[in-house]
């Protein structure tokens, strides 16, 4: 069982000045309460699936895999936002750095991974000009199947494939809606093998469902590990859930920045994800009930000790508008020894390790900002593997849409994101957004004397 603990003691009142209070805590662990309280509603309604994601059968998944595995050299992913970044945090937490760079026999026969997300066209042609058709497998992921970004890079791909005369039917697989959507239909025409992604399981929530699950288990990943660890979360003790959210809930009326600092460079992409999950799920002009209420706080990620050397300044003696989260890792693998002879200053480094001084910055650093009033938490993971990368998704996953139903906001979807896709769709000329066209060109009326 995947092992997370929090701790929390430099954010409290006892140990620094401005801190939550027991008073406070009691109060916002109650406000957290409720937040469960309607989240288990919604769950029991339907209306909310992530929670339910840790029990889903894998045998289709790892069928796939099985049948591949061997076969392609490369495995490009099309898709964006919450299509690409709990995929991206996989890859990077579990697979080997330099993953790409190995032989396929050094590999294991498994596949390169390329991530298709964003609409810049070096990231497009550096796949095409580095992968070759017949040994190309493709996963296209956008629960919509409308995002234009994924819809134009979908075009790219399945042009390359086409013109090579690959069956696509054998090479490419679609994620997206069950239902609706053009990705949708287009699978349907054209017998494409698909899986669902479902309704009730919002693009960032989805990490733990086919989205992050099949294009994992192709790269040769434990799967049913990182469920078991998502589930340990999901059934597991809920004090240490409702605790974090009751302290976010606390610190997001006090600070308007939320700092999210990972002490390993493979959490890197983690920081991005919980960037979207947070930002996207908490900034919301309006509550359930129509009331205007500008609620969230500004998301930022860093990366232990390397920002240290980058951010710590600011963090220090800038303004006192954060908090920290940090995660730290208590063993790591592949630990190397130092042996600090080359010099009599590096001699007090023998007999440590890398990992030793890495977690001994985290704590140092820690302590530092408490000095200067500066509040932090802590959660620790034993190590970084499937079970604690799957625990650590649902964690947070929970903790967010706590903390934004305790709000009384919806914490699942993201009208304000939508306006500029209408309006990108009507400069692209789709049919349908001719008046955002239009409206468009209007607002973006430009002043020949402000442009310089």
């Amino acid at each position: 069982m995947a092992k997370i603990t929090l701790d929390y003691n430099l954010a409290v009142a006892k140990r620094i000045k401005g801190g939550i209070s027991d008073d406070e805590l009691k109060a916002c662990l109650g406000q957290a309460e409720l937040g469960l309280s309607r989240l288990a509603d919604l769950v029991k309604s339907g209306e909310v699936g992530f929670p339910n994601l840790p029990k889903q059968d894998t045998t289709t998944f790892k069928g796939i895999a099985s049948e591949i595995r061997g076969q392609y050299n490369d495995l490009v992913v099309i898709g964006i936002g919450g299509s690409s970044l709990g995929l991206e945090a996989i890859t990077n937490a579990l697979l080997p750095l330099g993953y790409n760079s190995l032989s396929f026999d050094e590999r294991g026969k498994l596949p390169r991974v390329w991530v298709l997300d964003n609409s810049d066209p070096s990231v497009a042609s550096s796949i095409l000009k580095y992968c070759k058709p017949k040994e190309t497998f493709v996963l296209v992921i956008s629960k919509s199947g409308a995002t234009v970004e994924t819809a134009a890079n979908f075009t790219i791909i399945m042009d390359f494939l086409s013109k090579a005369g690959i069956d696509l039917k054998k090479q490419v697989i679609l994620i997206t809606d069950p239902q609706k959507g053009p990705l949708c239909e287009y699978g349907k025409a054209n017998g494409m093998r698909m899986f669902d992604v479902d309704n009730n399981v919002g693009g960032r929530y989805s990490v733990l469902s086919p989205v992050g699950l099949l294009p994992a288990v192709i790269l040769g990943l434990d799967i049913d590990k990182m469920l078991a660890g998502a589930c340990s979360v999901a059934e597991g003790d809920k004090k240490r859930i409702l605790t974090l959210a009751a302290i976010y809930i606390h610190y997001l009326k006090q600070k308007p920045i939320h700092i999210l600092m990972p002490y390993s460079s493979k959490l890197r992409k983690f920081a991005e994800w919980f960037n979207q999950l947070y930002g996207e799920s908490l900034g919301k002009r309006y509550d359930r009930d129509s009331k205007e209420v500008f609620y969230g706080n500004t998301t930022a990620i860093a990366c232990g000790s390397i920002d240290q050397h980058s951010q710590l300044q600011l963090y220090m003696e800038g303004p006192n508008d954060k908090l920290v989260t940090f995660i730290g890792v208590s063993s790591f693998e592949n630990d190397i020894k130092l042996n600090g002879e080359l010099n009599e200053a590096y001699n007090y480094l023998t007999g440590h390790t890398l990992g030793e001084l890495l977690n001994a910055e985290l704590a140092t650093t820690a302590v530092a900002l408490s000095l200067n009033e500066r509040p932090s938490v802590l959660l620790e993971v034993d190590r970084i593997n499937e079970e604690s990368l799957g625990a650590l998704f649902m964690l947070f996953e929970y903790v967010v849409a706590i903390v934004g139903l305790a709000a009384n906001i919806n914490p699942f979807d993201q009208p304000a994101v939508e306006l500029g896709k209408q309006f990108a769709y009507g400069l692209m000329g789709r049919k349908g957004y001719e008046a955002k066209k239009a409206e468009f060109t209007q607002l973006n009326a430009k002043s020949e004397e402000h442009i310089i």
